[in-house]
Formats: C-alpha cells, sequence, structure tokens
C-alpha cells in the first residue's frame, strides 16, 4: 500500500469480512492516509451521522439494527468523531431482509429454494441502492470516497465493479489474490490485495 498514492483515486473501496478477522485496523490505516470528509458504509445501512452529537447518540446504543450490533461499528464510529468524518449508511434498514430471511442468517435455519429466490431479489436491490448513494456522494466531496462493503460485493463482475471508474478496491485474499469471503483455514496473516480501475 504504501507505494499506492491513493488520493489518486475518486473511490476508495475496503472489503469487509463482517468479522471472519479484524476488519478495522486495515480501515483505519487507510483512514488515516486518506482522511476523508466521508466515509460510505454497507454496515451502517440507512444511518446518517454528520456531527458529533449524533455519534455520540449512536454510541449510547446496544445495535444499530437487528442485524447489526454496535460493537461491530464502534471503532469506526469513534475514529470518525475523533477525525471530523461523517458516516453514510448505503443500504437498507436490516438490509432490506423479511423476519424470516433473517432468522435464517440470524438462526442458521436450512432456506428453501423460495428462500433463496428472495436472498437474490433483495442482493440485486441492495447493490442498486449502493451504486445510487456513491454515485450522489461523488459530487459532494473533492477528497477519495472511502466506501466499506462486504467482499462479496466487490467480485468482478458486480454492479459497482461494472458501472464505476477511476477507483481502487482493496480486499483481504487467500491464494492467487482471491477474495476473502469465508473465514480462512489457516492462521497465517491476512494479506490484503487490491485492483484498479482508472
Amino acid at each position: 500500500m504504501k507505494s499506492l498514492n491513493l488520493t489518486n483515486y475518486g473511490l476508495i473501496f475496503i472489503g469487509e469480512t463482517h468479522g471472519f478477522i479484524e476488519d478495522f485496523n486495515k480501515q483505519k490505516e487507510i483512514i488515516e492516509i486518506v482522511n476523508p470528509d466521508l466515509i460510505l458504509s454497507e454496515q451502517m445501512q440507512d444511518l446518517k451521522l454528520n456531527s458529533k452529537y449524533q455519534m455520540i447518540s449512536i454510541l449510547k446504543q446496544n445495535n444499530l439494527s437487528d442485524m447489526v450490533e454496535l460493537k461491530e461499528v464502534k471503532k469506526l464510529i469513534r475514529l470518525c468523531m475523533k477525525k471530523s468524518i461523517k458516516i453514510r449508511g448505503i443500504d437498507f434498514k436490516n438490509f432490506g431482509l423479511t423476519k424470516r430471511l433473517k432468522g435464517i442468517i440470524k438462526e442458521g435455519i436450512e432456506p428453501t429454494k423460495e428462500d433463496i429466490a428472495k436472498f437474490e431479489i433483495i442482493a440485486k436491490k441492495r447493490e442498486h441502492r449502493h451504486l445510487k448513494i456513491i454515485e450522489q456522494n461523488l459530487k459532494k466531496t473533492k477528497k477519495p470516497i472511502i466506501v466499506l462493503l462486504g467482499s462479496w460485493h466487490l467480485r468482478d463482475d458486480s454492479l459497482l465493479m461494472k458501472k464505476l471508474k477511476n477507483y481502487i478496491v482493496i480486499y483481504p485474499c487467500i491464494k492467487k489474490g482471491e477474495v476473502l469471503i469465508e473465514p480462512p483455514k489457516h492462521k497465517r496473516p491476512i494479506k490484503y490485495c487490491y485492483k484498479i480501475k482508472k
């Protein structure tokens, strides 16, 4: 990362594992290099934190929603509060999931074919929302925008990767630069890889 000038890109995507590894360490490293005005985050769902007061209020809660516990984003919020960086969620509350679909994820219920089809429909709606909010916010700052998203959303054939340009994607990877999208089978330190689109 040291040889890269991250300020050359309008968008800096950082892939998240949602808990497989300590995602915050890499996020903090890049936030401190870039010092952005704005961070867009999947985990923050539909929230907008534009002030220290709003961040303090959120930090008093236990959960952001049924799907995200505060502890998953607490370090990010504290860092942004310290550095006066705004945070904007780019997703739906509870990621747009119905009560049944939330139960499948949280309780490990075996999904039916119908459930899987519903997950796929929601995933497409979510990707369109991500794209819309990213495009809206590109016009609001001259500094690079850091976008925190699950690594699955950053695969080469995703809507974001195809529609957007002038970005760098920094993601946890395994052999041959493959994106890490499930818990690693080894205990070696996780590497980060990157890809660029002008």
